[in-house]
């Protein structure tokens, strides 16, 4: 991870998670109504269809009723009777999707869709199944065919929305975002993709519009308020990221990177003994976490607290042994506490792993020359008080 400010790698979930969009309701027909697909009897007898038909409405309202096995049973015996029958198909892909069934039910959404091509609600929840599976160039076609025949489908354009942005096509995920808020201006979902998608592209001051847009929407999202506190540092709005973390905090006090950003906030405003509470906090619900080890170990550092700061820095590698600017930053307190030659260990493995990137050059030119004055005092007991460096806020993981 580059940069000072954590995304949180949950956030990029909520752009997985809505791939699958919201399944459709199965489609309840009354006694006596004849699905899409019936023939009739072209295939059938005129009493096998009724039969069928029986069948079919008796799985509408067992699934209604959540006895989803007795409902799959049922569609199929009444696909049994009438294979053309494409609801009964696309019924029973609803009812496989709710028990975990994928590929059962992606087998039926094929079946929905090659018997009624304009099936639209099939081809969305073919999509849904097919995202959920990965498959986000299939999810993309199955999308865009509902669109073809229902262009007025919001959730295929969220849907849709989120399997271009996970493809990296940002500008036309936010084409497909900005359409599912113009027909539904109170879908949440689809204003907090929106503005994932507007982060990535800088554009924050329309990120923070519609990040606003899903916490008025969504007063209790603290995934919401978190993005928002995010794009409003990026902003240099600082006192505002502040307000937002607190706010996500309050809703969800287990946070973890909620905590790790609001104390990134309070050192970049002075408070030094705010941000090493927020980042323990953090480490207390996540103590597996390296960045924040090393940035508490910058804390303490600066408090002049070196051999706490130590102690973190090597929590840090432990966790995570390539993270280059830590062992950079255990070089600098190590020099501080008169050990060149562990010092001089940690800025080799540093000038090993970070790369040479014109952001980077600064540090890499600092380090090959601390090695250099280093290597004038391994065998004396303390470096020269003016080859300590200080250590540096962040940088290449």
């Amino acid at each position: 991870m580059t940069g000072r400010w954590r995304q949180m790698i949950v956030g990029v979930g909520v752009v997985i998670a809505l791939l699958a969009g919201t399944s459709p309701p199965p489609v309840a027909l009354a006694k006596g109504d004849q699905p899409h697909g019936s023939t009739n009897g072209r295939h059938q007898s005129h009493q096998n269809g009724g039969d069928a038909l029986t069948h079919y409405n008796h799985g509408v309202s067992l699934q209604a009723a959540g006895k989803s096995h007795e409902a799959i049973a049922e569609y199929r015996e009444a696909i049994r009777l009438q294979p053309d029958l494409a609801d009964a198909h696309y019924n029973l892909g609803v009812v496989l999707t709710a028990i975990g069934d994928q590929t059962g039910a992606i087998a039926a959404y094929r079946s929905a869709v090659q018997l009624k091509p304009g099936f639209a609600a099939a081809h969305h929840a073919l999509g849904v199944a097919l995202a959920k599976r990965g498959d986000l160039n299939g999810a993309i076609e199955e999308y865009r065919a509902a669109l073809q025949y229902q262009p007025d489908l919001v959730v295929a354009h969220q849907g849709l929305g989120a399997a271009l942005h996970a493809k990296g096509d940002l500008t036309g995920a936010i084409a497909e975002y900005r359409a599912a808020v113009r027909l539904n201006p109170n879908l949440a979902e689809a204003h907090y993709n929106l503005g994932r998608a507007l982060t990535a592209t800088g554009d924050q001051a329309a990120a923070i519009e519609e990040y606003r847009t899903t916490a008025r929407l969504q007063p209790g999202n603290a995934q919401a308020y978190f993005s928002l506190g995010l794009a409003l540092q990026a902003k240099q709005d600082l006192d505002g990221a502040i307000e937002e973390y607190r706010h996500a905090i309050r809703l969800q006090p287990d946070h973890a990177v909620a905590h790790h950003n609001l104390g990134l906030a309070l050192k970049a405003k002075g408070d030094l003994l705010g941000a090493i509470a927020e980042y323990q906090e953090s480490l207390r619900i996540e103590p597996n976490d390296a960045y924040t080890h090393h940035d508490l170990g910058l804390a303490l550092h600066e408090k002049q607290d070196v051999d706490g700061a130590i102690a973190q820095y090597r929590q840090a590698l432990k966790l995570k042994p390539d993270y280059a600017t830590a062992h950079y930053n255990l070089g600098v307190a190590l020099m501080a506490r008169s050990h060149p030659k562990e010092a001089s260990q940690e800025f080799r493995e540093y000038l090993r792993l970070v790369p040479d990137t014109p952001g980077n050059r600064i540090g890499i030119k600092r380090a090959r020359t601390i090695l250099k004055v280093l290597g004038q005092y391994e065998d004396k007991s303390k470096p020269a008080e003016a080859s300590v460096p200080p250590p540096v806020k962040r940088g290449p993981s």
